[in-house]
């Protein structure tokens, strides 16, 4: 009797994690908690191998390119970043995440589009049409900001 009854609850307590292991993938395989995962290591720890695991194969590639660009020795920042929210609207196999974030005590906001494949959300890089190209003004613009970020962040 003894022997059944420890059967039982073992048989039960396997059933219960297996549940719990399914429904704990389901929600981490949200849109939002995808975005979440994505800023934070892509932003925040710099662990770009990391935000490649949520990404499709462009954004990786696009993830590969900007990190030739950005010294590797930087690990995570101690700059201050804090993920206020993030929104999505999900429509079929495709998210629109509005994300609000400070970082460097600088607030944020991003649209990250995500992408349903083999039923795992992903962040997709969007394609820019020739309207939605960068003008040499806001090239500028960003490099002296880059250069600005880069200085304050060297004397820390």
């Amino acid at each position: 009797m003894r022997i059944a009854i420890i059967s039982i609850a073992a048989y039960l307590f396997f059933l219960t994690s297996c549940v719990s292991e399914k429904k704990a993938d389901r929600i981490a395989n949200q849109p939002r908690v995808v975005a979440k995962h994505w800023l934070e290591n892509y932003y925040y720890k710099n662990n770009y191998e990391e935000a490649k695991l949520y990404s499709t194969a462009r954004t990786a590639d696009m993830i590969d390119t900007i990190k030739t660009l950005i010294f590797p020795e930087f690990g995570e920042s101690s700059i201050k970043f804090e993920i206020k929210s993030v929104h999505c609207k999900e429509v079929k196999d495709k998210a629109e995440c509005t994300c609000s974030y400070i970082d460097g005590g600088e607030a944020f906001e991003e649209v990250l589009t995500l992408v349903k494949v083999k039923d795992l959300w992903l962040v997709d890089a969007e394609i820019l049409n020739d309207d939605d190209m960068l003008q040499d003004d806001d090239i500028d613009a960003m490099t002296k900001e880059f250069e600005s970020s880069l200085e304050k962040l060297l004397k820390e």
